[in-house]
């Protein structure tokens, strides 16, 4: 009978021993599969999020390290800034600065000795505005290249870019931009006033035809007068030579394109900052979209009309979607049922297309070609009134009842008691709305004429056609990125509401 017991025992104890490893299994298989879910959904957006920071997304085969997020390479970034312009941040090159780069050659014994040859070059992304030739690092600063050592084969060089003053006064120094010039050449002050900038030296004077308007300079000013200490630059591109037989081997910062088999390396930028270097396409696409006239970012704009837009439209969807879904689910009235299929599913199932012609003609006579004309096109979305309808009909008869016999009527009852029990509709409805204001396209691609009222999408549209011509995709792949973060950020922050069901609300309130 002890025998018996003990191998029971033993048994059972066995059991829920493989029933435990069976329970750790199927959670592992589910938390698998979710993994291999998110990496197949997420998978795209990781990508190009992680090759938005690479100055060659094209880059064949693609290095799984990445320079950019490397930050060995991320402190050298802010060290060369501090160098060039005095910030680790945003870089740059200003006047009266000194900086070094370091780099390393291999010449065998059978190989030419000959030190590399070093120079600027100049190098200006094409933007998406009109604007005037900018000034470039290489008419101001000089380059010398001294070596430093030797180890084997290797020989160390220290690369040094000088950018003297053009003035020798000094005072205080100021940020300014460059003015339309008249007889002399002017200045506007950060506080907007326009001052003339006085050339007190044979570089400066040298200088003044070749500088245009909206160039970034920096001024001294000494009494009443403000001189020209030189333009402010943005990037400090390098270039570096070998000789047939050499290698380079390593450098201060890796290269941003390598030619003539890899004897060729361009520096797109040796003084970038952390901004410059690890988030230079993302500040790119608000830098190089500067509108002359305002001085606005037109990306930034573009942000700010989508955001507006998708307000709009969330707030519509809010009023509207919830009056005629309430009634259409509640009230009883004659042709319900006819509205219901002609006005929310024929609707639904009439593409937009259709009503291109008429609905642009109506909207051309009444001037509203503009943001306004956009939300009025689609101020009732058919799918919006769908799911609202299909929400307020799951809720209890009791509720509306209730506010009955306690004397409301209609509206009472819809604002005071359904309406506040219909949280997680409204939620829904607002996070779909949202995200359909946020990508539109068809619509404001038609509707919209000025590049000042454009949306997201339909700039970066301009991004693909004017960068990506060119093999630039860093800079579309940053704009995409960009786009997509407010639909994931509000899809996260309330997705716990699309769990929710109309009775669990009925039964809180």
């Amino acid at each position: 009978m002890t025998t018996t017991l003990t191998e029971v025992r033993r048994s059972a104890a066995d059991m829920d021993r493989w029933l435990a490893r069976r329970r750790w299994a199927r959670a592992g298989w589910l938390y698998a599969f979710m993994l291999v879910m998110s990496i197949f959904f997420l998978g795209p957006f990781l990508m190009g999020l992680l090759s938005s920071m690479k100055d060659n997304p094209n880059e064949y085969p693609p290095r799984l390290v990445i320079p950019q997020l490397t930050p060995q390479f991320i402190g050298r970034a802010y060290n060369l800034g501090v160098q060039g312009a005095g910030s680790g941040w945003n870089g740059g090159l200003e006047p009266g600065r000194t900086v070094t780069f370091d780099v390393s050659v291999r010449s065998p014994a059978d190989a030419p000795q000959e030190p590399p040859t070093t120079a600027l070059f100049p190098y200006q992304p094409t933007s998406l505005v009109a604007i005037a030739r900018q000034a470039q690092a290489t008419e101001y600063a000089t380059v010398r290249t001294v070596e430093t050592g030797q180890v084997g084969e290797v020989r160390s060089y220290r690369i040094t870019v000088d950018y003297p003053a053009l003035t020798a006064q000094q005072g205080q120094v100021i940020r300014a931009q460059l003015a339309t010039p008249d007889a002399n050449l002017n200045a506007k002050l950060p506080g907007g006033q326009i001052v003339p900038v006085t050339l007190d030296t044979p570089a400066a004077q040298e200088k003044q035809y070749s500088l245009n308007a909206t160039q970034a300079v920096e001024l001294v000013k000494s009494g009443d007068r403000y001189y020209l200490r030189g333009p402010v630059f943005e990037r400090t591109p390098l270039q570096i030579d070998v000789q047939r037989g050499q290698s380079i081997t390593s450098s201060t910062l890796p290269p941003s394109d390598r030619q003539n088999f890899g004897r060729s390396f361009a520096y797109r930028n040796i003084t970038p900052g952390v901004l410059g270097y690890t988030f230079n396409n993302y500040r790119r696409a608000f830098t190089e979209t500067t509108s002359p006239q305002t001085g606005r970012s037109l990306f930034f704009t573009w942000v700010l009309n989508t955001f507006f837009y998708a307000f709009l439209r969330v707030s519509a969807a809010i009023v509207f979607c919830s009056l005629a879904g309430y009634a259409l689910a509640r009230m009883d009235f004659p042709g319900k049922n006819l509205i219901f299929v002609v006005a929310v599913l024929f609707v639904q199932m009439v593409p937009d297309q259709v009503n291109l012609v008429s609905n642009y003609v109506l909207l051309q006579d009444l001037g509203l070609l503009n943001i306004w004309g956009l939300w009025f096109n689609g101020l009732v979305a058919a799918g919006g009134v769908f799911l609202m309808k299909q929400f307020f009909e799951g809720m209890p008869k009791e509720l509306e009842e209730s506010a009955a016999i306690d004397g409301a009527g209609p509206f009472v009852t819809f604002f005071r008691v359904m309406l506040p029990q219909a949280g997680p509709a409204l939620i829904a409805l607002a996070i779909t709305q949202f995200q359909g204001a946020w990508n539109d396209f068809f619509w404001p691609l038609v509707i919209l004429r000025q590049n000042t009222d454009y949306l997201l999408t339909v700039g970066l549209v301009n991004f693909r056609q004017l960068y990506g011509g060119q093999g630039d995709y860093g800079l579309i792949l940053a704009g995409a990125v960009l786009s997509a973060i407010p639909v994931i950020v509000i899809f996260v922050v309330f997705q716990r509401y699309f769990v929710d069901t109309g009775a669990d609300s009925a039964v809180k309130g």
